[in-house]
């Protein structure tokens, strides 16, 4: 039976450790967006986690869900991976934005096929093993997306993920993306949703057409970019965690903050009343940012798991991002004897 909005609201969260359970490394500084499987979700009994870095989407493969190894580059140059799982198949979502490499025709490139490959889509990939997977299919367009390209030359969609309701499927993904001025930082700047009635598409945009969320100045923490959201479907309607950014006026400065939104149809959310559930620490290894989560719940544990990826900067080294882990319990109520 799926939790409601309320249980959410209860949830208390504890970091698992003060060091991240999958540490960056020389050759993947930085390690973002994870997606994971327990073991009873999947095909092999193991516990996977995919991730992206500059290279593309890495998988892992873990006995106990704290100590990971890394399997396999699944999708170069792919970013933001999802797993969406119907009648024993995997189907990987993911975006990308430009061609592994570049097509080259009589020493020259061909043009119109570099610059159709170019512009930033979702893909599907499916799956029986999460082993071998299908050739690509293209899900969505961010041409099709008009405010995907606010502020930017070309126009960009990410971090996809699917959800299956009674009417069809729902693709929830960010669109467009910010340049934080005084870090460097990539973030989504749009909330956005698109229908369909068949897993491959096509998909239509809801809400007339519009983002679901967009950034908001007056905004306590969503001022600069609404940033990354997870989606999940609930017994009275969904919750979402938002890694939101903002310009925190105290330190002066932008930042970051995990929330948590609740929302009755999908469509229209707003932030629960509960308090943040993290913010990034004054040091260590998620001190700069909090980008993204992906959370599930472990009935035989009665624990929520969110692995999340965050970043950090020291001095003129390049900034290193890892997959963290919070746990989450309901508070129980205990008899007292006197």
């Amino acid at each position: 039976m799926k939790a409601s909005v309320a249980t959410y609201s209860r949830i208390s969260w504890y970091p698992f450790s003060d060091e991240p359970v999958i540490h960056s490394k020389w050759y993947m500084p930085r390690l973002c967006d994870p997606f994971f499987l327990f073991p009873e979700q999947s095909p092999d009994g193991k516990w996977h986690l995919f991730g992206h870095t500059w290279v593309g989407i890495e998988h892992f493969i873990s006995e106990n869900g704290i100590s990971w190894q890394p399997r396999k580059m699944v999708e170069l140059r792919g970013h933001s991976p999802s797993l969406y799982v119907e009648d024993g198949v995997y189907y990987l979502i993911y975006e990308k934005h430009n061609a592994s490499l570049p097509a080259v025709s009589k020493g020259r490139l061909r043009r119109r096929e570099q610059e159709k490959i170019s512009y930033s889509r979702f893909e599907m990939r499916s799956s029986t093993d999460l082993i071998l997977f299908s050739e690509p299919k293209v899900l969505l367009d961010s041409r099709m997306i008009e405010f995907a390209s606010t502020g930017l030359k070309k126009p960009r969609i990410s971090r996809p993920q699917i959800i299956r309701d009674a009417a069809g499927y729902r693709l929830y993904f960010g669109a467009s993306h910010l340049v934080l001025g005084d870090s460097g930082q990539k973030t989504s700047r749009y909330f956005a949703l698109a229908l369909s009635s068949t897993l491959e598409g096509p998909y239509a945009l809801a809400n007339e057409g519009r983002a679901l969320l967009e950034p908001n100045p007056d905004d306590e923490y969503r001022s600069m970019a609404v940033g990354s959201i997870k989606v999940l479907p609930v017994q009275d309607g969904f919750v979402g965690f938002e890694c939101a950014m903002y310009w925190d006026k105290k330190k002066g400065k932008t930042s970051s903050v995990l929330l948590q939104l609740e929302s009755p149809d999908g469509l229209v959310w707003k932030r629960s009343f509960r308090t943040p559930i993290l913010v990034p620490p004054e040091s260590g290894w998620a001190s700069r940012y909090l980008v993204a989560c992906d959370i599930h719940y472990k009935a035989e544990e009665g624990c929520w798991y969110c692995y999340f990826s965050a970043n950090a900067k020291k001095g003129l080294l390049p900034v290193s991002e890892s997959i963290g882990l919070l746990l989450g319990k309901e508070p129980t109520l205990r008899k007292v004897f006197i």
